[in-house]
């Protein structure tokens, strides 16, 4: 136990700051985006990131029925640092050393405030993109303000507030004493299978499932169409273009064919039959659709059919009014 609870403690510690770097798990509220295990998912596939939530929400109640207040002691970040910095400068070591005592418990928290509030966006933004914003003093960008604020905050409570904050102010902590019973302790692994405790393990198997499977059945890839130019008159023909987006999740490249079903014959078209992306990038195409005169007025749906070397199908449509451009 004496052993166990500090490489716990060093463990999510690490974690803390490894997630969003390696693209276990984060968002990219920029481009729309989220990461699971270094696989790429737009947020129109959002359930997948709603079970992931869902799982995250029902892990920390779960957690609190039955261990307590044990995720402060074996897993919180701030926690960790917190009781390992005062035993630092309380140590035999610094007993007969105020001046580097104190140097240690300031330069420490100063150092680390940046990195965790970094670590935070990182949660949300790409950090790569963050860093760089950060080291080039792009201080017109709204990000870095937040990652000042974010930092200061996080000195104070490192510096200042310390165990402090955890008994007063901590919302997962509050959280913890309101769901925490006599059964919750740090052996309420029996509490896992009882009462409450049962319900919370059965809800969190299920949602470990469904992601399982919604991972297994979706595809490498990805593909969006985008509106572009709606309905310009030209000549005879009104002219409607769509960017075509592919996402390739995998690390291989991929090669998809493209079909096109419900395009009328007397329409002028420009189309991309074939489009290959590299591993974990993006690739765009135009669909060009020059719509004639006859074809005004009317509903047109078209079906556009992906498939890639593997078989694996993404179909996507496209439904057009067309308006006939009345006459000045």
């Amino acid at each position: 136990m004496k052993i166990s609870r500090p490489i716990a403690q060093v463990s999510f510690f690490l974690l803390f700051f490894f997630v969003p770097l390696l693209n276990i798990f984060r968002v990219d509220l920029t481009d729309l985006k989220f990461y699971l295990f270094a696989t790429t998912f737009r947020f129109s596939e959002g359930y997948i990131l709603l079970i992931i939530i869902l799982f995250i929400v029902f892990l920390f109640v779960g957690i609190s029925k039955w261990f307590g207040r044990q995720f402060c002691g074996w897993m919180c970040p701030h926690n960790t640092f917190s009781v390992y910095l005062y035993k630092l400068t309380q140590s035999k070591m610094m007993k007969n050393k105020p001046l580097l005592s104190r140097t240690i418990d300031f330069s420490l928290p100063i150092f680390l405030a940046p990195l965790i509030a970094f670590s935070a966006l990182a949660y949300l933004f790409d950090p790569f993109n963050l860093a760089e914003q950060i080291f080039t003093l792009r201080w017109n960008n709204w990000t870095v303000g937040v990652f000042l604020l974010l930092s200061c905050v996080f000195f104070l409570m490192i510096f200042r507030l310390r165990s402090r904050f955890c008994r007063h102010a901590c919302p997962y902590g509050i959280f913890q004493m309101t769901f925490a019973d006599k059964h919750s302790n740090l052996r309420g692994i029996k509490n896992m299978f009882q009462g409450t405790g049962l319900v919370l393990f059965l809800i969190l198997s299920s949602l470990v499932g469904l992601l399982g499977f919604s991972l297994y059945s979706t595809n490498s890839y990805s593909a969006i169409i985008e509106k572009q130019i709606q309905g310009v008159p030209a000549g005879e023909f009104s002219t409607y273009t769509y960017i075509l987006n592919v996402r390739n999740n995998a690390k291989e490249t991929l090669n998809c064919e493209i079909d096109y079903e419900g395009i009328p014959a007397s329409w002028e078209v420009s189309l991309p039959e074939q489009i290959e992306v590299d591993g974990m990038m993006a690739h765009e195409e135009t669909i060009l659709l020059r719509i004639d005169q006859a074809s005004m007025n009317q509903h047109h749906n078209i079906l556009i059919t992906l498939k890639n070397s593997d078989g694996s199908i993404i179909e996507k449509k496209l439904n057009i009014f067309p308006v006939q451009q009345k006459k000045g």
